[in-house]
């Protein structure tokens, strides 16, 4: 593989982290609500949406089945997206992301199911290494070393990773009669919609309005929604330049990256959003919960 590959892949993967982590810091730190956030996001996500469409229209002789079906992705998986950014209002961005990322292993399974397509016994025992990490990660250990398992947060976020496996095996059926850009501006388009159609009350401007620093908070969020864009397009020449197997399994290192810089920030600079104080061996499981999550979706991918 050429070094640039490597490269491309790699600063793919940070820049998404890094989106992540500043989700985090948005929805704990600056924003009044969730829906005040999603509103930013669904106002830059419109005008992307139709350059994208203009760019990449839908095929002539189309039919209605493969546009309903990324129609019903983007529905789903905008509703995936509020839980989760609502996650991050009083949830460690740590805990979050491992379990959101278990989506790709409820990918491969509704894949087995519908799309007719077979696991291996590495697969198999790759997924049963994601869903234990995920498990242990939902534990949190306090200084005294008792356990307890928050099994809200963990449902609603593997319900969000169900959510998002059910929306990629919709556009994998899409994908299979347009280009992947014209998948992604009709995704953009109706979640752009969907969120507005949501988050566009007068309530909730006027929060955005009333919060301190209004107008640098709103400018960073249109920034980090750039970030993420051009995250995607990263990403979408990683795979075109190298084996698909080997791009997902770099992406799906993102949680360690995560968990590492919520690990730095918690210690250098504890006020810029929720980071857990754990003992020694609530590091560690945590640690390791998020490294079966990882290793896992590398041995399903392989």
């Amino acid at each position: 593989m050429s070094p640039i590959w490597f490269v491309l892949a790699f600063s793919t993967t940070i820049i998404s982290a890094l989106v992540t982590l500043l989700d985090s810091h948005f929805m704990s730190r600056r924003m009044p609500g969730t829906r005040a956030y999603m509103l930013i996001c669904g106002a830059f996500l419109l005008p992307v949406s139709i350059v994208t469409l203009i760019l990449f229209p839908v095929p002539a002789g189309t039919g209605l089945a493969p546009i309903g079906a990324i129609t019903g992705s983007a529905v789903i998986t905008s509703f995936a997206s509020l839980l989760m950014i609502n996650a991050m209002k009083s949830q460690d961005v740590a805990r979050v992301a491992p379990v959101v990322s278990t989506a790709p292993v409820f990918v491969a399974i509704l894949a087995t199911i519908f799309l007719g397509e077979s696991l291996g016994l590495q697969q198999w025992l790759g997924i049963v290494a994601v869903i234990s990490g995920a498990v242990i990660i939902s534990f949190r250990w306090d200084s005294r070393g008792t356990s307890h398992f928050h099994s809200r947060p963990f449902f609603v976020l593997l319900g969000v990773a169900i959510i998002a496996a059910t929306g990629s095996v919709f556009n994998k059926f899409g994908l299979e009669y347009m280009s992947y850009w014209t998948c992604a501006g009709i995704d953009f388009l109706v979640a752009s919609l969907v969120i507005l159609g949501l988050c566009l009350r007068r309530d909730v401007i006027a929060s955005l309005k009333a919060m301190a620093n209004s107008r640098q908070a709103i400018n960073l969020t249109l920034v980090n929604q750039a970030i993420a864009t051009a995250a995607t397009i990263m990403a979408f020449w990683t795979i075109q330049l190298g084996p698909v197997a080997l791009a997902s399994t770099v992406f799906n290192s993102k949680p360690l990256l995560v968990f590492a810089a919520s690990a730095v920030i918690g210690r250098c600079a504890p006020g810029f959003m929720i980071c857990e104080k754990l003992s020694a061996r609530g590091w560690v499981i945590k640690g390791a919960g998020t490294a079966a999550v990882v290793g896992g979706l590398a041995a399903v991918f392989i």
